[in-house]
């Protein structure tokens, strides 16, 4: 496999649609956040929710814009294209966020899709100015809710830490492969991301 194929392998792996289901798998199965096994009827129901509403419905919604002419392509490659299905995504973000944010089990969960919508809404500020990586953005909230958790409740996160600072890399360095975005939208996006997440965990 060449350089360029498995920059577009990672891309789709690490979509940022991917991002909130490997969070909530994350704290589901981090001994930190979940110190006692959950029923798995409910940890499954949690997913499913999780991924009702994060990766269905907002792919559906694109996939409409698509079919009816209101985007020219699935893939957003240009800032037009970008800014109605990110306005969904918000929509859809908060939606998870208001449905979860009663469920003790999933608290910190929440406030990650607090912190997911917030992120969307800028990005869809930014957009209407210049284009900025959606796929850094949403590893770096990942990064920076390890992050923010570690400072506010003195976690050990370390490894988790370098874990996303290292994912980052890779998935920045696919997106430049494949000429998605400019190096500065590359760090633009982490830095955001990982800086709004952060900010809101330390708050929690």
């Amino acid at each position: 496999m060449n350089e360029s194929k498995l920059a577009r392998v990672i891309s789709y792996v690490f979509h940022p649609l991917m991002m909130p289901l490997y969070m909530l798998l994350l704290l589901l199965n981090h001994h930190s956040f979940m110190p006692l096994p959950l029923i798995f009827y409910y940890k499954m129901a949690l997913i499913g929710v999780v991924v009702l509403t994060t990766m269905i419905f907002p792919l559906f919604f694109t996939w409409m814009l698509f079919r009816l002419g209101i985007i020219s392509s699935i893939f957003m490659n240009t800032k037009e294209d970008r800014i109605f299905p990110i306005l969904a995504i918000s929509v859809f973000y908060y939606i998870t966020y208001f449905l979860l944010k009663g469920i003790h089990i999933s608290t910190i969960f929440s406030y990650y899709m607090l912190g997911a919508t917030l992120l969307a809404i800028l990005s869809l500020i930014i957009t209407f100015s210049r284009k900025i990586s959606l796929h850094m953005i949403a590893i770096g909230s990942c990064t920076g809710l390890v992050l923010g958790l570690s400072l506010n409740f003195g976690i050990n996160l370390m490894v988790e830490i370098y874990a996303g600072i290292i994912l980052g890399g890779i998935v920045g360095f696919a997106r430049l492969k494949t000429n998605s975005h400019q190096p500065a939208e590359i760090y633009s996006g982490f830095v955001m991301g990982v800086v709004v997440m952060a900010i809101l965990m330390i708050l929690l």
